[in-house]
């Protein structure tokens, strides 16, 4: 269901037409951008849990066959987002990083949740810098800013020095063996929305004092791509909007995730029955996610001038989906992937 939100919710990133206050009509669907994206990656963190042993971690020759598998399905997401990017839609196709995240993670598929939780806390306030100035001083250095390597793990729309903390909480929330709890549930929710709270308004405070938003945001656009005169300046890493990559959007809109996730634990069985259909799109992320980058290109929703059509894709996913996953369970694109990830691992 939490996957399901997910894909829903870039969607409405995608294709939503939204006004800036959120007070308006169609405003609260503002809290799709860069919300959806972050809880796309912690989920993803969550499965890789699920299918390297949950709360008892695979060793030996299951652990190697669990990471060969990954190390394929990385390389397959790869490919796909690659394709998707060759449409030129001008959507940030996510696959292609969350194939690098697989791999990055493959390391700490055994850590335990304490391990897991310390490593992202450390993501979370190392990360934000890298990626804010690690660009520019590639670019004053010389070098590019925008090749293969830099791009996935610096200077991409999701760098994985800063998103992978989103992944290690996901792990470690697959790996607790006290979910079972409501009272950790409700921790969870509390918590996560707890934490979004005080990381924006600290992020305001602080962005109010360095001179309003919009006074950073000028200051880092004259400064950044020059090889000379002023870095971005500091107050940059005050900003906790939708992809600004700081620790206050990192702890904020990772708290919305682990919010989302505790709701989706909260509702139980009945809820799930209830929400199948969420279920269902999650259940074949890749497939829907794709054909929405696919339904984009064909019909230019990108220059949607009223949310119609988010409704109608919304509508018709939900419903497809519905029906693939009872009569025919694994979605296609899934099917695929696990069977090419199956053969390339086989044994000889």
């Amino acid at each position: 269901m939490a996957r399901g939100i997910a894909v829903l919710g870039m969607f409405a990133a995608h294709i939503g037409v939204m006004p800036a206050e959120w007070t308006a009509p169609g405003g609260w669907l503002n809290v799709a951008h860069g919300r959806s994206s972050i809880l796309f990656a912690t989920v993803a963190g969550v499965s890789l849990a699920l299918i390297s042993g949950r709360a008892a971690p695979v060793t030996g020759a299951a652990l190697a066959g669990v990471r060969s598998r990954l190390a394929v399905r990385a390389a397959c997401l790869l490919l796909i987002g690659a394709l998707l990017e060759a449409l030129g839609t001008r959507v940030y196709v996510i696959l292609g990083f969350y194939a690098v995240y697989f791999v990055l993670a493959l390391p700490v598929l055994r850590w335990p949740v304490r391990r897991l939780v310390g490593a992202a806390a450390v993501v979370a306030v190392v990360g934000p810098p890298l990626a804010y100035w690690g660009p520019e001083a590639l670019v004053r250095a010389g070098f590019g800013a925008n090749d293969v390597v830099t791009h996935y793990l610096v200077s991409g729309h999701y760098p994985a020095v800063v998103w992978m903390a989103y992944v290690l909480v996901g792990l470690a929330i697959g790996r607790s063996t006290a979910l079972t709890s409501g009272r950790v549930r409700a921790a969870m929710v509390a918590g996560g929305l707890g934490a979004a709270a005080v990381c924006a308004a600290a992020s305001s405070l602080l962005v109010r004092a360095a001179g309003g938003a919009d006074s950073v945001r000028t200051a880092i656009a004259a400064a950044t791509g020059a090889r000379s005169g002023p870095w971005p300046p500091a107050s940059g890493l005050f900003l906790a909007g939708p992809h600004d990559d700081t620790f206050f959007e990192v702890v904020g809109s990772g708290g919305v995730a682990v919010a989302v996730i505790g709701l989706c634990l909260c509702v139980g069985r009945l809820g799930a029955r209830v929400l199948a259909p969420l279920a269902a799109v999650g259940s074949m992320a890749l497939t829907v996610y794709t054909l929405q980058i696919l339904a984009i290109w064909r019909w230019d929703l990108l220059a949607a001038t009223s949310n119609d059509q988010l409704v109608i894709m919304t509508l018709v996913s939900l419903a497809a989906a519905t029906v693939w996953r009872a009569t025919l369970g694994r979605g296609p694109l899934e099917r695929i992937v696990a069977a090419v990830a199956t053969s390339a691992t086989a044994p000889r």
